[in-house]
């Protein structure tokens, strides 16, 4: 079983059925769920995404990703880890080790929670963290 993180592009594309990479993270959703991965993501992720589907997509994605997200913590398919200041520390050093790449402080959480949970790959859109090392899925 691999740990997979799962970025805001992933959980926005998952829920929003007129995102044109709907159909493609659904069904690697769908093999990450038949080979027994575990997820985990952020919680800089969740209000990322949220804020996203809040204002791109409407209150009823929000709330679904919200309904998602619980589903998924409760069943053990997903965890969210939650960034302290250990994390952000590490988080601002790694936006300062890349500094060619305009990351996003989301991101450099992002990598430092999938690098301290041993993840595999990252499960989203985002092709920073391809350059940050991580194996992008799909």
């Amino acid at each position: 079983m691999r740990q997979v993180y799962v970025d805001s592009g992933a959980f926005i594309a998952l829920l929003w059925r007129r995102d044109r990479d709907h159909e493609r993270m659904s069904a690697h959703l769908r093999r990450l769920r038949e080979t027994g991965d575990r997820l985990l993501t952020s919680n800089l992720v969740v209000a990322e995404t949220a804020t996203r589907l809040r204002y791109d997509a409407g209150l009823q994605h929000a709330l679904a990703f919200r309904d998602l997200l619980a589903d998924a913590e409760v069943t053990g398919r997903m965890a969210v880890h939650h960034a302290d200041a250990e994390v952000s520390r590490l988080a601002w050093d790694e936006m300062r080790r890349f500094d060619t790449l305009a990351l996003s402080f989301a991101d450099c959480v992002g990598a430092v929670t999938a690098r301290r949970a041993r993840a595999e790959a990252v499960f989203g859109l985002d092709r920073d963290f391809a350059a940050l090392g991580f194996a992008l899925e799909p």
